[in-house]
């Protein structure tokens, strides 16, 4: 009879045995991440409802002066439109939504929610500015307003550069017609960390589902604004 001592290491220590079910883990690494995906699309979804909400929630608040009031307490010169709450949930859900949905496209390769979020709502409301302030169903302009929508712009301009600039620098690499640049080790590491994970980077497809879902987010929070109004 062999002595334990006598057999080899690999076939008794724990760390050494092979994993059961080794292959049944590998198949579900292979397979796509279902969950993640949908996480992302939901926050994609989330976004476009936010920016419905906070774009013409402000466009009601613009059409009566700009500024009004709900409380009971006091009577307000201009009470808030129905609806008009809605900003106040439209603006934490797209921002709850950038992130999560950013956090969890990061493991998927899916381009980042921020900057798109960041050049739709600041162009929006710059628009809505720019519109009521050069007196869109008024007589009147309001230079406040018109300074604001230009500032609203401003800001949302860097977002659209740099996704103009992704897209065209993938849409080149996708067609042939840029060669990969030669960087060092450590600087494509950096782009890597930066760009590769929820990138603005991501494949042309994405970019493509994300336009749908948006516009179908925003088209669905309308509807709750005019069930809501």
């Amino acid at each position: 009879m062999a002595n334990e001592s006598e057999v080899p290491p690999s076939d008794w220590l724990p760390d050494a045995r092979a994993p059961r079910g080794g292959s049944a883990s590998e198949e579900q690494r292979d397979q796509p991440p279902y969950v993640r995906i949908l996480v992302v699309y939901g926050s994609v979804l989330a976004t476009g409802m936010g920016l419905a909400w906070a774009f013409l929630a402000m466009r009601a608040v613009a059409g009566v002066g700009g500024s009004c009031g709900s409380d009971g307490t006091y009577v307000a010169a201009a009470p808030c439109p129905d609806g008009s709450w809605l900003i106040a949930i439209g603006i934490p859900l797209m921002l709850i939504a950038m992130f999560v949905g950013s956090g969890v496209g990061m493991s998927i390769g899916a381009p980042a929610l921020l900057l798109p979020m960041w050049g739709l709502l600041f162009g929006s409301l710059g628009w809505n500015f720019l519109e009521f302030g050069f007196g869109v169903g008024a007589n009147e302009v309001d230079v406040g307003f018109i300074v604001c929508g230009v500032l609203f712009w401003a800001m949302a301009l860097p977002a659209w550069w740099a996704m103009a600039v992704a897209l065209k620098k993938n849409v080149r690499q996708k067609l042939g017609l840029q060669k990969p640049e030669k960087v060092s080790k450590k600087v494509a590491k950096e782009r890597a960390a930066m760009w590769k994970g929820g990138s603005l980077e991501g494949s042309l497809w994405w970019w493509l589902i994300y336009t749908v879902l948006l516009a179908g987010g925003a088209l669905f929070g309308a509807a709750i604004y005019a069930a809501a109004a």
